[in-house]
């Protein structure tokens, strides 16, 4: 049989797995490619992320989440299995325990390492480990830790959340004109 995504989806709807096994075995192979130099993983993990989407998929359509006439079935898996990717990412920035780490510890980290990838987060890297404190406290418990305003004020002993919004502003103004003056140095 060819299939296509209307085939595809009958097929799931109907309780058979031959639909989905052609979709997996299919796209599997594009989204891997496509995966690792993106999001700088290997292939198990990006595999791992493919395989979620595709469950997802088949419950998405199976609950009529997914509707015909919308994006391709092959577009939309992709954007599940991106964000999977994405969602395990930011779980596990969460679950590292930046408090505990040193300075050199924490720019060494898997978390920021995996920020670390592209000419512009080098050149951003370089500009933080520059920049000092209070702001590379405040730019790590905010970007990185997800911590509030209010969190980040009475950690860092601040008057209140307003305070600390204008260092940030500051800082961050800081940061952009330290990277970009070391990009053009580069």
């Amino acid at each position: 049989m060819k299939w296509n995504d209307q085939h595809i989806i009958e097929s799931i709807r109907e309780g058979k797995e031959e639909g989905l096994v052609y979709l997996y075995q299919h796209h599997k192979p594009a989204f891997i490619a496509w995966a690792v130099p993106t999001f700088q993983i290997d292939d198990a993990r990006a595999s791992d992320a493919f395989q979620d989407a595709v469950i997802a998929l088949r419950a998405n359509i199976l609950e009529g989440k997914y509707k015909v006439g919308g994006s391709s079935l092959k577009t939309y898996l992709f954007a599940i299995a991106k964000n999977k990717l994405l969602y395990r990412f930011k779980r596990e920035r969460k679950e590292m325990n930046f408090e505990d780490l040193s300075e050199s510890e924490y720019l060494e980290s898997p978390a920021w390492e995996s920020l670390n990838r592209s000419p512009r987060a080098q050149a951003v890297s370089k500009a933080m480990v520059m920049l000092g404190e209070p702001c590379l406290s405040i730019l790590k418990m905010f970007y990185y830790q997800t911590f509030s305003m209010e969190v980040i004020a009475t950690r860092l002993n601040y008057k209140n959340e307003q305070v600390v919004k204008s260092q940030k502003v500051r800082c961050m103004q800081h940061l952009r004109k330290m990277t970009i003056d070391h990009r053009k140095r580069d």
